[in-house]
């Protein structure tokens, strides 16, 4: 795996758990979050550990809550 921002942020939320979340790099430092989770407590966390991944200069959430 290369050390990409991508590659990076995916690895830190796979080892916390958030395996239904898919990390893709749109530009220098734009992240999109997207996937499904099972409560917003959940979401709020996985944006938490993008916030403060070195490198992430902007967040586009498309994470949604199962239903």
């Amino acid at each position: 795996m290369s050390d990409s921002l991508e590659s990076r942020l995916q690895a830190s939320l796979q080892r916390l758990g958030f395996s239904n979340i898919q990390v893709s790099s749109e530009s220098n430092g734009h992240i999109q979050l997207s996937g499904t989770v099972e409560d917003p407590n959940e979401r709020a966390s996985a944006l938490s550990i993008a916030r403060t991944t070195p490198g992430v200069a902007k967040i586009s959430n498309r994470i949604s809550i199962s239903s």
